[in-house]
């Protein structure tokens, strides 16, 4: 347990049950519970790649590791409590080499580099495109420019509830790494990332932003500057629409295999998958779908099948698709004779 004073006026950590830490409303102390660790194919690979840093540290030669320990005396960081100190050769080495990964730079350091200047962001704004309709985009801005001679790393948090200011470190995941920098960040492929990663929005909510340069040569990463986008979708926050074609005549209903296209347009975001329900089947028949779920930039096709057993009439067919929390329906006619 880390604390300061001898009544633990600021403590953090953890002493046999009992778990110090602090929120805006000061001190506070809990008991110990071990937390469920939730294992996503993202978190794994985290995991590994600071595992695989961690035993390439130690493959290093004895002077290359001295010389990581010798830098890092030079590094000053913050704690939780707001004090400083020096991180271990190996922390450095490792925080070095994942910020490149980051940025997609795969050449692993292994000679301690040099402490590079990287200029800071003045202004970083967030307008998300489309709000109050559909959103379609973030609409990040910084001031000045990003420097081209540097990569930029953004990382996003999943949607909050509105109104929520403070967004803890841990719940920010990257979204977008580039080397070297455009002039602006990439929008139309932030907001693909991070729909792919966090799935549809919803009908409102925030998402919180940082933003920080990565010196592509020393790994090297900038103070992360942050912005919350608050934003607002149209009714039912409904994201795309369903296109239902015609069953083109009339089937015999005991013989009938009568196919319809449907197509989504209007979706934001990126390819998503797409789940299709059918109703209005008339009994007697069976229902297929070409796949299920199918990607939005692809039509689905619908087939209705006939039998001895179904009655001849006039059905209204509906098709319904699903992502996340949208839906889209559209009806047909289908005729049996």
């Amino acid at each position: 347990m880390k604390y300061i004073g001898l009544l633990s006026s600021a403590a953090s950590g953890k002493l046999g049950g009992i778990v110090a830490s602090h929120n805006r409303g000061g001190q506070y102390f809990r008991h110990h519970s071990i937390p469920v660790q939730s294992r996503t194919p993202a978190q794994r690979l985290v995991r590994n790649a600071l595992a695989a840093f961690s035993a390439a540290f130690k493959s290093l030669s004895a002077s290359q590791i001295s010389g990581w320990n010798a830098l890092a005396l030079t590094v000053t960081l913050k704690s939780k409590l707001g004090t400083t100190y020096h991180p271990t050769g190996q922390q450095l080495f490792v925080s070095c080499n994942k910020h490149l990964a980051n940025v997609g730079i795969t050449t692993q350091l292994s000679t301690p580099p040099a402490i590079p200047s990287i200029p800071g962001i003045t202004t970083y704004t967030a307008t998300p495109v489309g709000n109050g309709t559909t959103v379609t985009g973030w609409g990040l801005a910084v001031t000045p420019n990003l420097p081209a001679n540097f990569a930029v790393q953004v990382r996003a948090s999943a949607v909050q509830t509105p109104g929520r200011t403070f967004v803890g470190k841990s719940a920010y995941r990257n979204v977008w790494g580039i080397n070297p920098a455009p002039s602006q960040p990439t929008n139309a492929t932030i907001f693909t990332n991070y729909i792919a990663q966090f799935g549809p929005l919803p009908a409102k909510g925030s998402v919180a932003f940082q933003l920080r340069l990565v010196d592509p040569v020393s790994g090297f990463a900038g103070p992360p500057v942050a912005v919350t986008a608050p934003f607002t979708q149209s009714s039912l926050g409904i994201s795309f629409t369903l296109s239902l074609a015609a069953f083109g005549g009339t089937f015999a209903h005991a013989t009938a295999a009568a196919t319809c296209v449907a197509t989504p347009t209007g979706v934001t975001g990126g390819p998503v998958a797409i789940t299709y329900t059918a109703d209005g089947i008339p009994t007697g028949c069976t229902f297929s779908f070409s796949a299920n779920p199918l990607a939005s930039g692809s039509p689905v096709t619908l087939t209705v099948t006939g039998s001895a057993g179904a009655s001849a009439g006039t059905y209204t067919i509906g098709i319904t698709g699903t992502f996340g929390s949208f839906s889209s329906r559209s009806t047909q006619t289908l005729t049996l004779t």
